[in-house]
């Protein structure tokens, strides 16, 4: 996983092995993913409290993007019961990463606010999170 982590994000957003570990060993966290030649290509990390899940990151390796494997992960956990009752999806992204903005807006998320300056680049630089979330089907008004 962290290995996965490395290709996909920024040097000073990856994480270790051990922030995996201690994520895994958490009875509210579900982890999914998608295997090939026994390497691991896309995987959802979400954090499951009272009806909401918290995206923590969805990664798929840069040889495998635009193939909807992403998009796949979110729509079967949403469908196949993966995460019990849940209610809603959170999640924030960086301001300034549009292809992921994007990505969620089309699965059907919105955006709800903005984290001043919340993540920090290696270069020093200081970037917005935008807080999203998306209510599935039947829980509209909750």
């Amino acid at each position: 996983m962290s290995a996965l982590h490395a290709v996909t994000f920024r040097p000073e957003e990856t994480w270790s092995e051990a922030t995996f570990d201690a994520l895994l060993a958490q009875e509210t966290t579900l982890a999914i993913g998608l295997i090939q030649d026994e390497d691991l290509f896309a995987m959802l990390v979400a954090q499951m409290v009272s009806g909401d899940a918290e995206i923590l990151t969805l990664a798929t390796h840069p040889a495998a993007r635009r193939r909807g494997y992403a998009a796949g992960l979110v729509t079967h956990c949403e469908q196949n019961g993966s995460v019990g009752s849940l209610e809603r999806w959170l999640l924030d992204v960086a301001a300034d990463n549009h292809s992921a903005i994007d990505f969620y807006e089309k699965l059907g998320f919105r955006r709800d606010g903005r984290r001043a300056n919340y993540y920090k680049r290696l270069e020093g630089d200081r970037v917005d999170a935008i807080l999203m979330s998306k209510r599935l089907a039947g829980q509209a008004g909750k």
